[in-house]
């Protein structure tokens, strides 16, 4: 008959050591919380810009296939262009067959963006500050005609980016510090 052995020696953990292993654990959660929370605002900030260039994209492409005047404008209720506040609170493209910069029938719109999230801020400069209208072969000019290109700033706290229009109706991005010159 084989010896049964019982070990008399305490397993798991004690009061001590677990209220260590929390200690360690809050301690490492404050110093990555300001990066986490960074990495997320940036993640945000990407989120949008890229949105906003593939809506100026659009609108290019798709007044290049149906050769005709396409104009995307700031709009605060989705049916109308507006020239009131900035780009955040939303914005609207449309097919512009008269050339007067104006949603005259609902049909005309092809895509809607509402208002951008909490805490940004999208603006352009005065050649861009409501409107910007492609016209058949790509390029970018005002309802007068004369060419139209222009910087737009996205910001949301400290990060941006710039979005610069070319007279040849190209965007390029580039990395922006917001509340700087």
């Amino acid at each position: 008959m084989k010896e049964q052995s019982f070990n008399n020696q305490p397993s798991g953990l004690t009061f001590i050591e677990v209220l260590v292993a929390i200690a360690i654990a809050l301690i490492l959660m404050a110093v990555a919380t300001p990066y986490v929370m960074g990495m997320l605002r940036n993640a945000g900030v990407s989120t949008v810009a890229h949105e906003f260039l593939t809506a100026l994209n659009y609108a290019r492409s798709e007044a290049i296939k149906r050769n005709h005047r396409i104009t995307i404008c700031k709009s605060s209720n989705g049916t109308e262009c507006t020239v009131n506040g900035g780009w955040e609170q939303g914005w609207i493209i449309f097919t512009d067959a008269t050339n007067t910069g104006t949603v005259e029938d609902p049909s005309q719109i092809l895509k809607i963006r509402r208002p951008l999230g909490s805490g940004f801020t999208l603006s352009g400069n005065m050649p861009v500050r409501n409107y910007i209208s492609y016209v058949s072969n790509g390029s970018t000019q005002y309802l007068s005609g004369a060419f139209q290109a222009g910087t737009l700033t996205l910001c949301r706290q400290s990060r941006g980016v710039k979005f610069v229009l070319a007279r040849a109706g190209r965007v390029r991005t580039e990395s922006h510090e917001c509340g700087s010159l």
